[in-house]
């Protein structure tokens, strides 16, 4: 097949995709109005998940220790849902070429990783979406603050070398029908072939649902979403499973859980595609750039490995790691032979003391 019959092929294949998506909105989930929230309650009554999104029966949520639990009651006039717990996760980190390839999509290897970095796109569903501690509001009818968030994110992209395709495209208001209108941006920005797609938003919730410190600083932590009415959804499923892995490897408690929900959020469209809660409105948002910040470093290192700084301060750390243990073990060895030589240990104890005795004084 063609170069030219493939991308027709492509395009019929996605004008079906979201024809039959907008055909009805129940493909979208819903939310409640900001300052509402459910809470996901596991079997001793612990809270698992605060969230402004609305919790369906068989949702599964990812906790941050790998806990994966599944919605068996809902309480709507409440608010809360409980869950039992199905099984301890061990993630796996499997590499999104690896992912690709069971899709029987093309892999094309970088011949050289730092100086050959790919492509990643970024978008806003809900583009209102803001923060009340920074922003003085929960939404902005426009450009809300979520897109100074994905600036943020973009911009630390970019400057790890990564081409950032960043969309700012509106899909007002926000409704479940903004997902609908976000499609055709999605469909845009992968006819530009990038690597992987992000949406990115906010959460609305209490403040300490998503307030983490990392590395002597305060921050929003991040939730990746899944939809579960999405034929990707097993290989969606190993990519969140594995940017997890790789994040909590690097920042331990970055990502604070995978919630598997209703719906599909366009993630039909790509396997490599992820719907991000960065904070929630009670967040500040220059806590939730600083989260998004470090997650780029994350989404850069899964993608394309470290860089060449990066590498060289590894390879410094550990070569300091072995200084220190070449001294120390040179140390130790020379006070071996000292003990030996002086006819045991409380020999040597002795001859050390006269030694400092003996030493003038300054």
């Amino acid at each position: 097949m063609g170069k030219a019959q493939r991308m027709a092929l492509a395009a019929i294949c996605l004008f079906l995709a979201l024809s039959s998506a907008a055909a009805s909105d129940d493909a979208w989930g819903e939310f409640l109005p900001t300052g509402e929230y459910y809470t996901l309650l596991g079997p001793d009554d612990q809270v698992l998940l605060e969230t402004g999104r609305r919790i369906y029966l068989e949702d599964q949520y990812l906790t941050a220790d790998n806990r994966l639990y599944e919605v068996v009651e809902v309480d709507d006039e409440a608010q809360i849902a409980r869950a039992k717990l199905v099984a301890e996760i061990e993630l796996k980190l499997t590499p999104w070429q690896e992912l690709r390839r069971e899709l029987g999509l093309t892999v094309i290897e970088a011949a050289d990783p730092d100086t050959t970095r790919g492509t990643i796109a970024l978008y806003h569903t809900h583009n209102a979406e803001s923060y009340v501690p920074t922003d003085g509001t929960d939404s902005i009818y426009g450009k809300g603050g979520i897109h100074q968030v994905g600036a943020a994110f973009a911009e630390a992209l970019r400057d790890r070398g990564v081409t950032v395709l960043y969309s700012e495209q509106l899909h007002l208001p926000h409704d479940r029908g903004a997902y609908r209108r976000s499609r055709e941006t999605v469909v845009e920005l992968m006819s530009k072939e990038p690597d992987a797609i992000f949406d990115v938003h906010r959460d609305a919730a209490p403040q300490s649902a998503y307030a983490i410190q990392l590395e002597d600083q305060w921050m929003t932590s991040i939730q990746f979403v899944v939809g579960r009415q999405n034929q990707n959804l097993g290989v969606n499923r190993k990519y969140a499973e594995s940017l997890k892995k790789l994040a909590d490897d690097m920042y331990p408690g970055l990502v604070k859980g995978i919630y598997y929900g209703r719906g599909n959020y366009n993630q039909d469209l790509s396997p490599l595609s992820l719907l991000l809660e960065v904070g929630a409105h009670t967040n500040s948002r220059p806590a939730a750039e600083k989260g998004a910040t470090l997650f780029a470093e994350v989404v850069d290192h899964y993608f394309y490995g470290p860089t060449a700084e990066a590498a060289r301060g590894s390879r410094g750390r550990a070569a300091s790691r072995s200084i220190v243990g070449l001294i120390v073990f040179v140390s130790a060895g020379a006070a071996a032979y000292y003990v030996v030589n002086a006819g045991g240990f409380s020999a040597a104890l002795e001859r050390l003391k006269s030694s400092l005795r003996l030493r003038p004084r300054r």
